[in-house]
């Protein structure tokens, strides 16, 4: 594995970001509902139309582009998703599917990220995996404030295409990998926000990062996020293998259970102010160690 983008990604990430910086980031979270948004079909579109939605299926890309990609949505607190339709769906061999796709098991019953929007619900039952398309508001929206939009699944409707034995082990090592992707994007945009605070906030008439204590803290932050998002890169261009993906998601949720309080306690009392983007991020990151939670209890319960 090499630790320098090839020339291709540098250019992807360069098209990727001008088109984020037109399509997502904090200002439009918040036009979308902030800590509660809605669904953002207008960024699917355009990720879609400008091919990164396929990109993990491309000769000229792969997962490893994908999951660069899907890093970048989530530092921009984009509200979609992407793991879902550019990570797991080509991983387990299906394409064409349409978005927004939701993915949960067949014993878990709940809210479900994006289920509320979903055209296509993918379903883990065992060994195998179910293709359901459904109608959009099938599943009652559920009111959070963790940053996604929920749907109730209740039930998991009948019909739909089975794929093969084998597609279900496939999906989970793939579905553990999207979730650590977007946690490692939250975390990194997290902790650039409250670096430039630390950079800008004054006490003692000094920026309060040029603090050793504070210093440490950040450096801590650093590693953990770092060591998660260079777990998940390895892992991506290995193929998500199952001990691989398992490992990576275990490391970035530890990660993630440290950055929020951290971040939060560093900016102060102006960290929990909804007027202040980095709730954006912050609150996503329950969501998702949640959402991994219920995954591998449907998973040993399956099993």
């Amino acid at each position: 594995m090499q630790f320098e983008l090839a020339d291709h990604q540098g250019d992807l990430l360069d098209a990727v970001s001008t088109l984020l910086d037109r399509f997502a980031g904090p200002a439009r979270c918040r036009q979308l509902g902030g800590a509660s948004p809605r669904y953002d079909s207008e960024l699917e579109e355009a990720l879609g139309s400008a091919g990164f939605l396929d990109i993990a299926s491309d000769p000229d890309g792969g997962p490893l582009d994908a999951t660069l990609v899907g890093e970048a949505v989530a530092a921009a607190a984009g509200v979609l998703s992407y793991g879902a339709s550019a990570l797991v769906a080509p991983g387990i061999g299906v394409s064409g599917l349409t978005g927004p796709v939701a993915m949960t098991t067949a014993s878990h019953r709940g809210p479900v990220r994006f289920a509320a929007d979903a055209r296509t619900l993918l379903v883990h039952e065992g060994e195998r995996v179910r293709v359901v398309d459904v109608d959009p508001d099938r599943f009652d929206r559920v009111p959070s404030r963790f940053g996604y939009p929920f749907g109730d699944v209740t039930e998991i409707p009948d019909g739909g295409t089975v794929l093969d034995a084998g597609s279900g082990v496939r999906m989970l090592a793939w579905w553990r990998l999207a979730l650590a992707v977007e946690a490692v994007g939250t975390m990194i945009a997290a902790l650039a926000l409250t670096v430039d605070h630390t950079r800008e906030r004054k006490q003692f008439g000094r920026a309060i990062g040029s603090f050793q204590a504070v210093q440490h803290r950040l450096a801590e932050l650093k590693v953990l996020s770092e060591g998660a998002r260079w777990l998940v890169l390895e892992t991506a261009w290995r193929g998500a293998p199952d001990d691989a993906a398992a490992i990576a998601l275990t490391h970035t949720l530890s990660a993630a259970r440290r950055v929020p309080a951290d971040t939060h306690q560093l900016t102060g009392a102006l960290g929990f102010a909804s007027e202040y983007d980095l709730h954006l991020w912050t609150m996503r990151l329950p969501a998702l160690s949640i959402e991994a939670g219920w995954l591998n209890r449907s998973v040993g319960t399956a099993r």
